[in-house]
């Protein structure tokens, strides 16, 4: 069932209670989502606070924000992923993007493994804006395999089995959403490893004519020690580039 976040005009797939992000989201009726990539990604936290600052020049309030896409140094261990995210969490706090405690916002957060950032760094955001007249947008959070697939393994086979449960995992995501993959307009998959294989089999034939767009792919992995893959979605029309 979707939540409303009537602050930010979208609604949005509650998540596990225990993480703070939600699986997808989509704008209310009479809006749209527009996503904003900073050319040079600042530390997170001032990531937010150039988030605030756009936001209000747009006129929108804080709640507008429903995606959030970070980068790590290094994926973290387990322990060290559930430390972040207590901060990362009451920030959301902060800002009155929890619903009844639960997270509106979804989340992509993976670790180049090129030129790889310091620190914990914000990526790019998506928000809400008023649009009469839009198509249909959503953004599909980054969803990776279970912990228990296979762990450590990453032959072909085994990249193939994690692909197709990854995929599952965002079909189910897409339905709930009352959208199918054909109304996908990208697809980014963030993975150090050549599974090109695995995607031709488990999830271009799901794409349609969506598959037109081809995918995009990161030399990055999960933001957790032990995971192999991780895939995320989103269709939009409006897409900035913010310099500085």
């Amino acid at each position: 069932m979707l939540v409303e976040q009537p602050r930010g005009d979208y609604r949005f797939l509650p998540g596990s209670p225990s993480l703070p992000f939600c699986g997808a989201v989509a704008p209310a009726p009479g809006y749209e989502i527009v996503r904003a990539q900073f050319d040079r990604p600042p530390p997170w936290r001032a990531g937010f606070d150039r988030i605030a600052a756009h936001l209000a020049a747009l006129g929108r309030p804080r709640q507008a924000l429903c995606s959030v896409e970070l980068r790590c140094a290094r994926p973290y261990t387990p322990e060290g992923f559930a430390a972040f995210n207590v901060g990362y969490a009451e920030l959301l706090r902060e800002w009155g993007l929890l619903v009844d405690g639960r997270s509106g916002t979804t989340r992509t957060n993976v670790a180049p493994e090129l030129a790889a950032p310091a620190e914990q760094v914000m990526f790019a955001f998506a928000y809400t804006v008023p649009a009469a007249d839009a198509p249909p947008t959503f953004v599909l959070a980054g969803a990776t395999e279970r912990a228990d697939l296979r762990p450590g393994e990453a032959s072909p086979e085994a990249l193939r089995e994690k692909t197709a449960d990854v995929v599952a995992s965002l079909s189910q995501r897409l339905e709930a959403l009352d959208r199918d993959w054909p109304a996908v307009g990208q697809v980014a998959v963030y993975t150090p490893h050549d599974a090109l294989a695995a995607l031709r089999s488990e999830l271009l034939p799901r794409l349609g004519p969506a598959a037109v767009h081809g995918l995009r792919w990161f030399d990055s992995r999960p933001p957790i020690i032990g995971l192999e893959i991780e895939i995320d979605a989103r269709s939009v029309r409006q897409e900035l580039h913010l310099t500085g």
